[in-house]
């Protein structure tokens, strides 16, 4: 049986983290925007803080972009594999197909010192050592 799909990120995670980025982004502006009321901080104040304000846009931007593409290269793992004419209940647990069929090596499956190994679906020989011809 196949595990169900990932959710997407709760847009509370995205929204939070986005928050942090938004932070980042107004320390910037902040720091070195000329004011006419305020004389600014001095030069190594706006270094230091603008790379701590970069670290926040890091993970303010960051986490969620990669949340989101995490959920869907999930996602397109997980079609994929459904949409495969692989046996169904079969699991790879090192990748290995069948170069005839295309199903996947079973949990159970016994291989042979040399590498050779039967495919229960379509009982064909075949080696895992061996690239597909």
């Amino acid at each position: 049986m196949k595990p169900p799909p990932k959710a997407p990120p709760p847009f509370f995670f995205l929204a939070f983290f986005g928050l942090f980025g938004c932070v980042g982004v107004a320390v910037l502006i902040f720091l070195w925007s000329p004011s006419h009321s305020f004389s600014g901080p001095p030069l190594i104040f706006k270094v230091v803080g603008s790379f701590i304000a970069m670290m926040f846009m890091v993970m303010g931007f960051g986490m969620p972009i990669s949340a989101i593409k995490a959920s869907r290269k999930s996602t397109e793992a997980s079609l994929a594999e459904s949409e495969d004419g692989s046996a169904a209940g079969t699991t790879t647990p090192a990748g290995y197909r069948c170069p005839h069929c295309g199903a996947g090596l079973g949990q159970e499956q016994e291989v042979s010192p040399s590498g050779d190994v039967k495919c229960t679906y379509c009982k064909r020989w075949w080696n895992i050592h061996r690239a597909p011809a």
